[in-house]
């Protein structure tokens, strides 16, 4: 009787703990990151933890897995579309990394970002060197005309 309580008490931590493991899982559905994954259009939705962009302004993120290419699309800084590319790249110890570099010597992004909680409708970015900087991206799609330059 001892040997048959025994084996019941280690089917049931046996069970407990799985049971653990699925709900952990079950919550973890992020994507591994890289350029496949966020391949495609992203607009900024918010930045630092929730503050939202001001009516009528844009920012944009075409990404381009097969050579590691980006262009930015925004009017942030001025009333018209700003459209600039360059190159990414994304480096993995222990934590994604996304960092890039501007095409005629515009210069580095000015930060590195984390890059968590990937999906395939959203991700979030947290400068490496401020946490307090953060932007939410969002899936989506180019305005009609927008690769092209028009406006």
């Amino acid at each position: 009787m001892k040997r048959f309580l025994e084996l019941v008490m280690v089917i049931c931590a046996a069970m407990a703990m799985a049971s653990c493991e699925k709900s952990w899982s079950a919550g973890n559905d992020f994507l591994d990151v890289t350029p496949n994954n966020i391949s495609g259009v992203w607009r900024l939705e918010s930045y630092d933890n929730g503050v939202e962009l001001a009516e009528g302004s844009y920012y944009y993120i075409d990404f381009v897995r097969k050579d590691k290419t980006f262009v930015t699309y925004d009017n942030l800084s001025s009333m018209e579309m700003r459209k600039r590319s360059g190159r990414f790249d994304i480096v993995t110890d222990g934590a994604a990394v996304i960092f890039g570099m501007y095409d005629y010597g515009q210069g580095d992004w000015e930060h590195r970002y984390y890059v968590r909680n990937l999906t395939n409708d959203s991700m979030v970015w947290v400068a490496t060197d401020d946490e307090s900087i953060s932007y939410v991206y969002v899936r989506a799609e180019l305005p009609d005309g927008w690769a092209n330059g028009e406006e």
